[in-house]
C-alpha cells in the first residue's frame, strides 16, 4: 500500500503541476474545433469521466496529506473548464484570450446588446433601426460573422427596389450577396443566414437558388418561418407560371 500511495502522491502533484499550462480544452481532452452542440455532449462525458478520477473522495483509501489540497484544486479547474466550455458566450471570451485577443468585456456588451435590440427591429420590420444597431454590434465587436451577416442582409433591405423586387444598384447587391455567401460557407448549419442568402438571391433573380437555400434551411430548422413562408410562396408562383402556360398552350391548341 506504501508504494501505491506513493505512485498516487506522485500522479497528483505531476497533474497539479501542470494545471497552469494546460488550456481547458486540454485539462477536458476535447478537441477546441467542435461546435458548440457537439462540444457540450463532450465535456459532459469527460467531466463524469474527470470527476471519477479526481474527486477528493476517490483518495479517501490513501493517506495523501497534504496533497489533499492539491486534488481539490485539480478537481477545481475541471470544473472551471466545464462551465466556460458549456456556455456559449464565455467560451467565445475564452477563446478570444486564447488566440491574443484584447477582451474587452464592456464593447462584448454593448455589442451584444445592440445585437439584440437590432433583432427585435429587424423581427418588427424596422429595417432601417435594425441597421443602425447591427452597425454598432459590428463597429464594437468587428469579428463576430454573425452580427456582419445581419449588418449586410438589412443593408441589403434597405437597397432601393424596382417593381419586380430586384434591386437598383445591382452591383452592391451582387457584392452583399457574394459576402454572405463566403459566410455561409464558413457557417454552413446557420438556417437564418441561408434564408438571408435566400432572399438576396431570389432578389437577384436566382430563384432556383434561392429555393434551394430555403429547403436546406428547413433541413436545420423545419420551424424557419422566413423559409416557410418563401417556399410556399415560390411553389405558388411554380403553380401560376405552369397555369399560365397551360391555358396558353390551351388556346394556341397545343394542348397534348
Amino acid at each position: 500500500m506504501a508504494e501505491d500511495t506513493e505512485a498516487v502522491r506522485r500522479k497528483i502533484v505531476t497533474m497539479h503541476e501542470k494545471l497552469g499550462e494546460l488550456t481547458h480544452y486540454e485539462i477536458l481532452g476535447v478537441k477546441a474545433n467542435l461546435d458548440q452542440t457537439l462540444l457540450d455532449a463532450e465535456v459532459a462525458k469527460r467531466f463524469r469521466e474527470l470527476a471519477k478520477e479526481w474527486h477528493v473522495d476517490r483518495f479517501s483509501g490513501y493517506d495523501i496529506g497534504a496533497d489533499k489540497q492539491k486534488v481539490q484544486e485539480i478537481f477545481a479547474r475541471i470544473n472551471t473548464a466545464k462551465q466556460v466550455l458549456g456556455d456559449p458566450d464565455k467560451r467565445a471570451m475564452y477563446d478570444m484570450e486564447l488566440a491574443g485577443e484584447n477582451v474587452d468585456i464592456g464593447s462584448i456588451l454593448t455589442a451584444e446588446s445592440a445585437f439584440r435590440r437590432g433583432q427585435t427591429m429587424l423581427d418588427s420590420g424596422s429595417y432601417k433601426g435594425a441597421h443602425e444597431q447591427f452597425k454598432i454590434a459590428c463597429e464594437e465587436n468587428p469579428d463576430d460573422q454573425e452580427y456582419f451577416a445581419h449588418f449586410l442582409y438589412t443593408e441589403f433591405l434597405l437597397l432601393p427596389k424596382k417593381k419586380d423586387g430586384s434591386p437598383e444598384d445591382r452591383s452592391r447587391g451582387k457584392e452583399i450577396y457574394d459576402e454572405l455567401d463566403k459566410l455561409v460557407a464558413q457557417l454552413p448549419d446557420r438556417d437564418w443566414l441561408l434564408c438571408f442568402l435566400g432572399v438576396v438571391a431570389k432578389s437577384l433573380g436566382k430563384h432556383r437558388e434561392a429555393y434551394a437555400l430555403f429547403m436546406e434551411a428547413l433541413q436545420h430548422n423545419p420551424k424557419n418561418v422566413i423559409a416557410k413562408r418563401q417556399e410556399r410562396l415560390m411553389k405558388m408562383r411554380r403553380e401560376q407560371k405552369k397555369g399560365f402556360f397551360a391555358s396558353l398552350k390551351e388556346k394556341l391548341g397545343l394542348g397534348g
